[in-house]
């Protein structure tokens, strides 16, 4: 059996390379694009919604619809590059610890 303490000691690291990553997540900062950049969605890689931005020219009371589109779209957009520096920087919290392959 290994040594309690040095299992405490990788314990702590984790939490600490947790807490970093959590930190970076915060401010890592994604754009997702709909109708060509006509909408934009800003948001964090922990999936908070920062800005989101219209090009006054698709404003258009008869067309609510397709700019609801075009939100829906930039969000998904967004999201999907969320997740992805997400799981870039959650990837690298294993690094160096005995856990079974594919637990993080």
């Amino acid at each position: 059996m290994k040594n309690p303490f040095e299992a405490m000691k990788q314990l702590k690291k984790l939490q600490e390379k947790m807490a970093k990553i959590e930190e970076e997540l915060e401010q890592t900062l994604v754009e997702g694009t709909a109708g060509g950049g006509v909408v934009k969605i800003i948001m964090n890689a922990k999936e908070e919604i920062k800005e989101v931005k219209i090009d006054p020219e698709v404003v258009n009371k008869d067309e609510v619809d397709i700019l609801e589109d075009l939100i829906a779209a930039a969000l998904r957009d967004a999201l999907t590059k969320a997740k992805e520096k997400s799981a870039e920087k959650m990837g690298s919290l294993a690094d160096g610890l005995p856990l079974p392959p594919g637990l993080f």
